[in-house]
């Protein structure tokens, strides 16, 4: 009897991870996919085999649901705090306290925080909420559609999805096998595991590890290390642009050095506009305007509206290299096409080198064995932010004693770094290797979609 597996994709973030990757399409078997996309994305996906969709239902959560899930947020942030001796993991917390009703939400919130310090006391709130979230109509809808369909297994493409708690506990209590990945290497400190799972899939023994001391409950058979096809198009040749591809798509100077400058969103960093400013001020003044130009890919989800004003004043230095996603109002409704694969491939291959604050492109740059090159130096006096605390975040405790990157700690170095780059490369390469070997070993790079099509066929 033919295995059927149903995979739970709440938003867009999973679509160039699971389905651009081809990992669905493998399965040989029947398959039911629960998304929230409307019709016409389904189709710009380019599915090559039929699969059962089902439009999600519309999730809204109760006061009481709320009230556990942000409590438990807050709460798991004290802890992690706490256990890593690290204040900055509470930034995490970032409620939007846009009413009076909302500020008097999460007072209550933050006062009743203080009473669950304890391992002991975040489970017994994690139980509370598993009662309350069995109560809804979403439970009770997956629940019976569970029954009815009797999929062997259900495989959420990302653990933070809020509906994906009721969801989870339906398809428990229905009998089903749960299966989550998580999504980023910067997720397990924000205390993001918005669901409970059988297995989680990670992306390596670093990620286990901290996994286990984040959530000690769970069980050392239930994380699974068979790391992320968030890497995969970089070691695939379809998907590499030549140069002269690349710099015809956006008119390039094939002459000049690139440095490719990739945005954050406004949250984790909001002023890189003014350090692309400081940056192509830096190349004119210097006289390196004849040798380089800057690509500006921003953040995908945002494009290039912040950055207007700055790409108007160095139009010969700044050019346009974005991402090809269909955007949208709705974060979780925004999505890449499969040309972004090639333009993020094709960038990482051959710009020179990257520049940002903090930014995952490090290592996407770093698996291409091109330089990186991180901000850190306060380009605004703020009291709500700060570069020097963005580096202290958790996930970058990963570099431990490795010194994988090149730091700009004043704008006016970067003359001296760009023009002696191989120099500097040469003194990190070896540990950006090392850094991108630990968060995701090179063997799962290319085999992990393989793997997770396996092991979920096998469940």
């Amino acid at each position: 009897m033919n295995k059927k597996i149903c995979i739970l994709m709440p938003d867009g973030v999973g679509i160039r991870n699971y389905i651009y990757t081809g990992i669905f399409d493998r399965f040989n078997t029947e398959s039911i996919l629960l998304h929230n996309f409307k019709s016409n994305s389904i189709t710009d996906f380019g599915l090559q085999k039929s699969f059962n969709l089902k439009q999600l239902i519309r999730y809204k959560e109760s006061f009481k649901e709320k009230f556990y899930r942000e409590l438990i947020h807050l709460v798991r942030l004290k802890y992690n705090a706490e256990l890593k001796s690290n204040p900055t993991i509470l930034s995490n917390y970032m409620p939007k306290k846009v009413s009076f009703k909302l500020k008097l939400f999460y007072a209550i919130i933050e006062f009743k925080s203080y009473f669950h310090k304890s391992q002991n006391r975040i489970l017994a709130l994690e139980t509370k909420y598993e009662k309350v979230i069995r109560r809804s109509k979403v439970y009770q809808y997956y629940y019976d559609n569970f029954k009815e369909l009797q999929p062997n297994v259900l495989f959420c493409t990302h653990q933070r999805a809020v509906i994906a708690a009721p969801i989870f506990a339906a398809a428990k209590d229905a009998g089903i096998k749960t299966v989550t990945a998580i999504y980023s290497w910067d997720n397990l400190p924000k205390a993001r595991l918005a669901l409970r799972a059988d297995e989680y899939l990670v992306w390596s023994p670093y990620m286990k590890a901290e996994f286990k001391s984040f959530y000690p409950e769970i069980k050392d058979h239930q994380i699974k290390i068979l790391g992320t096809p968030q890497f995969q198009f970089h070691y695939d040749s379809s998907y590499l642009w030549t140069k002269q591809q690349l710099a015809n798509y956006y008119g390039l100077d094939l002459k000049k050095k690139w440095l490719c400058f990739s945005g954050d969103d406004k949250t984790t960093s909001p002023f890189d506009p003014e350090y692309l400013q400081d940056i192509a001020e830096e190349i004119k003044i210097s006289g390196l305007a004849t040798e380089w130009q800057i690509l500006l890919r921003p953040v995908p989800v945002e494009g290039f509206d912040k950055y207007q004003k700055v790409i108007d004043k160095f139009p010969e230095i700044i050019k346009k290299t974005g991402a090809d996603w269909v955007l949208s109002s709705n974060w979780s409704d925004a999505y890449p096409k499969v040309t972004d694969l090639n333009i993020l491939s094709s960038l990482c291959k051959h710009a020179n080198a990257v520049i940002n604050v903090g930014s995952t492109m490090a290592l996407d740059f770093g698996m291409h064995h091109k330089p990186a090159i991180y901000l850190n130096y306060e380009v605004k006096p703020n009291l709500h932010w700060s570069v020097k605390r963005v580096y202290k975040f958790q996930h970058f405790r990963s570099m431990k004693e490795l010194k994988p990157v090149v730091w700009l700690n004043s704008k006016k170095d970067l003359p001296g770094i760009l023009n002696n780059l191989d120099k500097h490369h040469g003194r990190t390469k070896e540990d950006m290797m090392k850094w991108c070997e630990r968060i995701i070993p090179d063997k799962l790079r290319i085999t992990s979609s393989c793997l997770i099509n396996q092991h979920l066929v096998n469940s």
